[in-house]
């Protein structure tokens, strides 16, 4: 299954001056804003990610280093420079992650998100050739594919797409909210919304008690003939890419990426936000707190270099 495009949709589009009335009113401030007038909103991503028609929060040193954003509102701490605006609008405030929270919260319930494409989140489509235990929990808006089998006491969460002949085992959690929270300026204590929904590809097998949490402005993807082995935790964003091998009790933090091929021994911890090579390998008990280069073996806590170790079936 190839990797589905960044962020969510919203249900409608929206104008960028009603979100701009709605922090106005919210924070009870005049709005100073830049660059185009009133645009189409279709949804919302990650601002690195670029996109088209988005909702983003970002800074102004960040924006000068994202990817391209095109007739979009940004949420920003400061106006950038009219040479790197692009057709975008920008609405200057304080504190934009928390104002990007409120918003996407108000949207959320006013308007209604879906992960994946616009009308993902109706109701639950499952082929006929698809074996779903009487007791697993299937929410609207959950796509599973022929000859997949989801199994007794497994909840799958609204925003999953589960391809064809995928082994979703016993009890297993997929969808659920990861633990994300921010500290506003003003003091409050902000949940961020996962609107980004899961995606896991073909001949996969995710074993018993796994928990796979929900992206946040991305999708959470799992590839093609991965073994994900029992009591593992997958967190929001990660990439798990096709061929992957990830032995019992594996921890995988948010937005990190394991490449193809790589195998990843009993018990491992691996932090946020990194990328573990193609054909890497991960030795058993191992806390990894950097990347990890192609085709090279970690081991220990913290993972250090450990030349011909080998963990896992060849992949």
């Amino acid at each position: 299954m190839n990797k589905p495009s960044s962020g969510a949709f919203f249900r409608n589009s929206i104008g960028s001056a009603q979100v701009i009335a709605f922090l106005e009113q919210k924070y009870s401030f005049q709005a100073e804003l830049a660059g185009l007038g009133d645009v189409p909103l279709e949804g919302t991503c990650d601002s690195r990610n670029g996109g088209h028609r988005q909702l983003v929060f970002s800074t102004r040193e960040h924006f000068s280093k994202a990817k391209t954003l095109t007739e979009s509102l940004v949420l920003i701490d400061d106006i950038p420079d009219e040479t790197i605006q692009g057709s975008n609008q920008f609405c200057q405030i304080s504190d934009p992650r928390a104002a990007f929270i409120d918003v996407l919260e108000w949207l959320i319930t006013s308007e209604g998100l879906d992960a994946h494409q616009r009308g993902f989140t109706k109701e639950a489509t499952i082929s006929n050739d698809a074996q779903v235990a009487s007791s697993a929990v299937i929410e609207p808006g959950v796509e599973v594919g022929a000859g997949s089998i989801v199994s007794a006491g497994a909840v799958i969460k609204t925003g999953t797409r589960i391809g064809k002949n995928t082994v979703i085992r016993e009890n297993v959690v997929i969808g659920s909210d990861g633990v994300t929270v921010y500290r506003a300026k003003d003091g409050r204590l902000l949940k961020f919304p996962h609107v980004g929904g899961v995606c896991i590809g073909d001949k996969t097998e995710i074993g018993a008690n796994t928990v796979v949490a929900e992206g946040i402005l991305a999708p959470t993807f799992i590839g093609s003939e991965v073994v994900i082995g029992n009591l593992c935790n997958i967190g929001h964003g990660a990439i798990v890419e096709d061929s992957v091998w990830m032995s019992v009790g594996t921890l995988l933090g948010g937005h990190t990426t394991v490449c193809a091929r790589a195998t990843i021994a009993m018990g491992v911890s691996v932090r946020d936000n990194l990328v573990i090579g193609e054909e890497a390998s991960l030795g058993m008990g191992s806390v990894v707190v950097k990347d990890v280069e192609a085709q090279h073996s970690m081991f220990g806590n913290p993972a250090k270099r450990m030349v011909g170790l080998k963990t896992g079936p060849k992949r």
